[in-house]
């Protein structure tokens, strides 16, 4: 029986050791000053959520155009592992979802978080097609401005809750890993 031969590394193997590294600086969510981030991050104390735009088919959308509605901010990037993940998980949930009151908006971060990668139609199409005519789900893309509001550290994989008031209920991570704060969320403020 012959043996395969060992896969050869070459530069084009270059950009995925450079995504798994990221990754796993990414997932360790602890900013410059080794505060841990979003995942552990305490609840938010009387904090508005700031208006800014994003776009939806190139079109710009203001968060504030939701305000009186619940609604969960999640920047990801579509290179990434625990971005897929949670997609699927929302996926699975979905039924959930629907009859809550809750709009997700998954927004690809500004410049997809520096690498290159499918843009939000693609990314939802290969992950949780069923989501992309979902009426609870936008898929977009941040602004600057968004992303500098919403996510300051340039965390991969963010999200917010917030509530119909426009206050900021929850800022976390990974909801393939959190789930219970947003399945929390939708039993305690974006109910049927």
């Amino acid at each position: 029986m012959k043996k395969k031969p060992a896969a050869k590394r070459t530069l084009g193997n270059l950009p995925v050791a450079v995504l798994v590294a990221a990754m796993a600086a990414a997932t360790a969510w602890a900013s410059p000053s080794g505060k841990m981030g979003p995942m552990n991050a305490p609840p938010p104390h009387n904090e508005l959520a700031p208006d800014a735009p994003f776009l939806v088919h190139g079109n710009k959308v203001y968060l504030q155009s939701l305000k009186g509605q619940p609604i969960m901010v999640w920047q990801v990037t579509t290179w990434c592992p625990s971005c897929r993940a949670g997609l699927e998980t929302l996926a699975q949930h979905k039924s959930l979802i629907d009859n809550s009151k809750l709009k997700i908006i998954v927004l690809r971060d500004y410049k997809n978080g520096g690498y290159p990668g499918d843009d939000m139609e693609k990314f939802a199409e290969d992950v949780a097609p069923t989501l992309l005519h979902d009426p609870h789900f936008v898929f977009g893309e941040d602004t600057e401005t968004l992303f500098k509001l919403y996510n300051p550290h340039h965390y991969v994989d963010v999200y917010q809750l917030i509530a119909p008031n426009g206050q900021v209920a929850v800022k976390s991570s990974t909801p393939s890993a959190t789930f219970d704060k947003i399945e929390h969320f939708i039993k305690t403020v974006a109910g049927p």
